[in-house]
């Protein structure tokens, strides 16, 4: 069986495009998550398809990353697909998807690709990350850096999210405790401090 597992980083990205593109080398089941960069083992539906993939099977992903956060975890998974014989297909890499006749070169010619393929991944993921920090204390230094936008504040995107944050400075005007407000409205105790602390600034 051909399964398949596609992953976008956030809610908003749209899976079409890499879903047909898995469906056109034949995915018969494929597995989606919408998730940001954890690591594999807080993918719940990347665990479930490792766990569906049975011996005989083809696994299909569109990129190396796909497999991993970093170096460790791609070789991880690589070497847990070899343990069941379960054939890897990437298929942004034509050649990972080929045979070259020869069954030991093919092999070792596809685990050196992986093993570039995944060194590369972890150093541009690490770039990316020196880069933001770049950007993010450059825009400190010019006072135009105002970090994440809260999910609970007066100016939320969400409005349903903007309502709760007024119910929660209600309450907490109203002298009501912290666990209490956190508990009926559904939030951390970290988000009621943190605007127990932005009313007293």
């Amino acid at each position: 069986m051909k399964v398949a597992y596609a992953r976008v980083s956030t809610m908003d990205q749209n899976l079409n495009r890499q879903i047909e593109s898995l469906k056109k080398f034949g995915a018969e089941k494929i597995f989606v998550e919408k998730k940001s960069g954890a690591s594999i083992d807080q993918r719940p539906v990347f665990q479930e398809a490792l766990a569906f993939v049975r011996e005989g099977d083809s696994f299909i992903v569109e990129a190396i990353d796909r497999l991993g956060r970093n170096y460790d975890e791609v070789i991880k998974t690589v070497n847990y697909f070899k343990d069941k014989n379960v054939k890897l297909l990437i298929t942004s890499l034509p050649i990972m998807t080929e045979a070259t006749g020869n069954p030991l070169l093919d092999r070792f010619i596809k685990d050196l690709i992986v093993q570039i393929l995944a060194m590369i991944s972890e150093q541009e993921r690490t770039e990316s990350k020196r880069r933001q920090a770049q950007g993010i204390e450059l825009a400190k230094k010019n006072g135009v850096y105002k970090g994440r936008p809260q999910l609970y504040s007066a100016t939320a995107k969400n409005p349903q999210k903007r309502v709760i944050y007024q119910q929660v400075v209600e309450k907490l005007k109203s002298g009501t405790s912290i666990t209490a407000i956190a508990k009926e409205y559904a939030i951390t105790r970290q988000t009621v401090y943190r605007i127990k602390k932005e009313l007293v600034n």
